[in-house]
């Protein structure tokens, strides 16, 4: 197939290739930074069996669906989704949901840019010698004084946007592939590293009874539409990244047999994370559900007083960082490849969206300094949600299930099921039918009960 400007679509190199690099898209803050501090406030494996229920039976069934939508639209989501439209003969119109998500993409990176940033500073502050030997209120300046000086924070987010805008400037073997296949095998490497480290060091026995022990199984709407939100964000579902990437899928990749693969990996990532990090934070004594704070106050606590702690700062904090970015790119791709069939570069369209997306940043940088106290929709019962707050949990628990559902009903109910079926492909037996059914059925009335509940309550 080809592009509006007649050229042939651009396609990952191999299967392999494209599961690399799908699982970088999907395995990212959300996994390393966000599991373990949204399951640490809610208890550990109460939440996690609530999240597993969600991947499995609502996330990981609309990722397929969006990985088919661009493999079937092959373009940018807009217009993927307006010709699959017209495809389906639809009077509803569909790319308004593509573009909600390329909004989504440019607050998500907003945000990202920021966090990742202050990964950055950390390890290069563990390569120059620090943590060594500090003691907590070392450690606790050395946060404090990150987020009360803008300017610092916004230096060390504006070198890894940059970093993202280099590799999204490139084609898409050349930079978003290269990347994958790089960075994946090498996150992996490092959690392995950290993981043994940690269970050896520190205390596995309660990490495993706090994660894997349904010790404390709260139900309430708030925690369950949590999981739903942390199981559609630790994929990244909803946004049009995963999309894009699925317009480059080559013609050899079966969908259903490479979708299992990712969501695996995604999910080994998400439970290395919380087992690298549980064990040395019961082992001192430090309280799991710290909150975001878990990253970059307890676990800097821990590696001040841990054999070769400056160095085991440092890789960890480069794990953290090769997380962000494969899945910065990603998040980057959908609006690139949108501004490309307007007629732009990729380096232009790459450096214009890092660069809004650096700059609405600050509405997160201020939200950790001079904006703490600050609610912007305190009037609306919103009091306590900083800024910060509004835009990650909005997007995480609003904007990707909303997509979610729309995926699901494009494909379930309007797309003709032999032409998904073929497009998987997949032979017309019992597996196609209950995914095809759990997409048109339970996916949409799931996420729709939980948002009518949370509205009543």
């Amino acid at each position: 197939m080809s592009d509006t400007s007649g050229n042939a679509y651009p396609s990952f190199s191999s299967r392999l290739a494209f599961i690399l690099t799908t699982a970088g898209a999907a395995v990212g803050l959300g996994n390393v930074w966000g599991f373990p501090y949204v399951a640490g406030k809610n208890g550990g494996g109460g939440f996690l069996l609530l999240y597993l229920v969600a991947l499995a039976l609502v996330a990981a069934p609309a990722f397929m669906a969006e990985l088919l939508l661009g493999r079937m639209g092959k373009a940018s989501p807009p217009t993927a989704l307006r010709r699959l439209q017209a495809q389906a003969g639809s009077r509803v119109p569909w790319a308004p949901v593509a573009w909600m998500g390329l909004v989504a993409t440019i607050l998500i990176l907003s945000f990202y840019d920021v966090i990742a940033g202050q990964a950055l500073f950390y390890g290069w502050t563990a390569l120059t010698g620090g943590f060594a030997g500090w003691d907590a209120g070392a450690v606790t300046a050395l946060d404090t004084g990150f987020k009360a000086s803008p300017a610092m924070a916004a230096f060390w987010s504006a070198l890894f946007t940059a970093a993202t805008i280099g590799i999204v400037s490139f084609d898409i073997r050349s930079g978003l592939e290269r990347a994958g296949k790089i960075m994946m095998p090498a996150l992996f490497l490092m959690l392995i590293g950290l993981m043994v480290f940690a269970l050896v060091e520190g205390d596995a026995a309660a990490a495993f009874a706090f994660l894997f022990g349904f010790h404390d199984m709260r139900l309430d709407t708030g925690v369950v539409l949590e999981a739903v939100g942390q199981a559609f964000f630790t994929l990244s579902v909803g946004v049009g990244g995963i999309m894009t990437y699925g317009s480059y899928m080559g013609a050899d990749v079966r969908l259903p047999r490479a979708t299992l693969w990712i969501v695996a990996m995604d999910l080994a990532v998400a439970l290395m994370a919380g087992l690298v990090i549980f064990p040395l934070v019961f082992a001192h004594n430090l309280d799991a559900a710290a909150g975001p704070g878990l990253i970059f106050i307890t676990l800097p606590l821990i590696f001040t007083n841990i054999p070769a702690g400056a160095f085991v700062a440092f890789v960890f904090f480069l794990l953290l960082t090769f997380a962000a970015i494969t899945s910065s790119i990603s998040l980057m791709a959908p609006t690139v490849a949108r501004l490309q069939e307007a007629g732009w570069s990729r380096a232009r369209a790459a450096a214009t969206m890092g660069l809004i997306a650096f700059l609405c940043g600050f509405a997160t940088i201020w939200s950790f300094s001079d904006w703490q106290d600050f609610y912007p929709l305190a009037f609306l019962g919103l009091d306590g949600m900083t800024a910060f707050d509004l835009i990650r949990e909005g997007v995480s628990n609003f904007v990707l299930p909303l997509s979610g559902i729309a995926y699901a009903l494009m494909i379930g109910w309007w797309l003709k099921r032999d032409d998904v079926r073929k497009a998987l492909p997949a032979p017309d037996g019992a597996l196609f039918a209950i995914w095809y059914r759990v997409l048109g059925f339970l996916v949409p009335l799931a996420i729709g009960i939980l948002f009518l509940t949370a509205l009543v309550g």
